[in-house]
């Protein structure tokens, strides 16, 4: 009975280390109601890759922001926000541990896995006052499958919007 209590729990940290954190945050004093256009900003060094999963997340996140009502144009056409986006991967390793007891003694042993740990953080400023209003923050370990990333990016900026403040 301990040995299945033990796997179970074993189970729901894994599951639980592994799940998608998204944490978001904006200004509860500003209107959002005043927005209506947004920009991509053009000088960020810190700015998602040109890659295939960072040109889906430009789109996921185009998509999120159009779905809100805002309307994409150029960053010299004064929107009235500026998107800015930035990234970060780590190098994790796990532990899995295993074990049997039996009479006279039992085995075990543990098996390191490596991973790697994507965030995305999605800011948005005003552009008038270049202050931040909103911010989106996603973590989620990433696998070696682009379709399956790619759900995840898209899952990820749903949720974040998702939490957009009431006009």
């Amino acid at each position: 009975m301990k040995v299945i209590s033990f796997c179970v729990l074993l189970f729901c940290m894994s599951v639980a280390a592994t799940a998608q954190q998204v944490s978001v945050n904006y200004n509860h004093n500003q209107s959002f109601a005043n927005y209506h256009t947004y920009a991509w900003g053009s000088n960020n060094p810190n700015q998602i890759q040109n890659s295939i999963l960072a040109q889906s997340a430009h789109q996921d996140i185009n998509n999120a922001l159009r779905e809100k009502g805002l309307m994409m144009v150029q960053e010299t056409q004064s929107p009235d926000l500026i998107v800015v986006t930035s990234n970060g991967l780590r190098q994790q390793t796990s532990y899995d541990a295993w074990g049997m007891r039996g009479i006279g003694g039992g085995m075990g042993g543990i098996t390191p896995e490596q991973s790697v740990q994507g965030t995305m953080i999605v800011d948005l400023h005003n552009s008038k006052t270049q202050s931040l209003v909103w911010r989106g923050i996603a973590q989620d370990t990433l696998s070696n499958k682009g379709e399956k990333d790619q759900k995840m990016v898209e899952k990820a900026v749903q949720k974040m919007f998702k939490q957009w403040p009431k006009q």
